[in-house]
């Protein structure tokens, strides 16, 4: 997983920068700047405007006292998305603008609720429990209560011998 981490963050620039090149000698290099700085302004006022929309539901399924996972996921990925329209490129801003879409962000969230439902089965335990459950009662004693019921205790069983 490391390797493949840093394998994107390699070739993500790289890419980035041939297709910028490609861009460029297509639109011209100055139009092809231009663009990439469109599209990160109008970017991330679509991902403003999606996230107040996200931060209003989000409020209204609480105030509801429903589960908010749906507003969590789709801000999760309005959160990706913008970073993605800081990023200087053509690639980056493509994602970004996928990410921007509702249905699409419901769709990549059910695959990762899928996922964990499909892979976390039968994890169920904590990790370092060994499936014994002790039931008990306690209370809070100080020194005082504990050294009055060790001697009521000892009372007792020192009649328990006599008799």
């Amino acid at each position: 997983m490391p390797l493949l981490f840093l394998a994107i963050i390699i070739m993500v620039p790289y890419l980035e920068f041939l297709v910028f090149m490609k861009v460029g000698n297509e639109i011209g290099g100055f139009s092809a700047l231009l663009l990439t700085l469109l599209s990160a302004f109008v970017g991330i006022y679509i991902i403003r405007q999606e996230g107040i929309q996200v931060l209003s539901k989000l409020k209204n399924t609480l105030d509801r006292g429903e589960n908010p996972v749906s507003e969590l996921i789709h801000g999760f990925f309005l959160a990706i998305a913008g970073v993605f329209f800081l990023l200087p490129g053509f690639i980056t801003d493509t994602i970004a603008i996928l990410l921007a879409i509702g249905p699409i962000r419901t769709m990549l969230g059910n695959m990762m609720i899928n996922s964990t439902l499909t892979h976390g089965q039968g994890h169920t335990k904590a990790p370092f429990s060994d499936g014994i459950i002790i039931d008990g009662d306690f209370k809070e004693s100080d020194q005082e209560t504990i050294e009055k019921d060790q001697n009521s205790t000892n009372n007792d069983h020192n009649h328990n011998q006599h008799d």
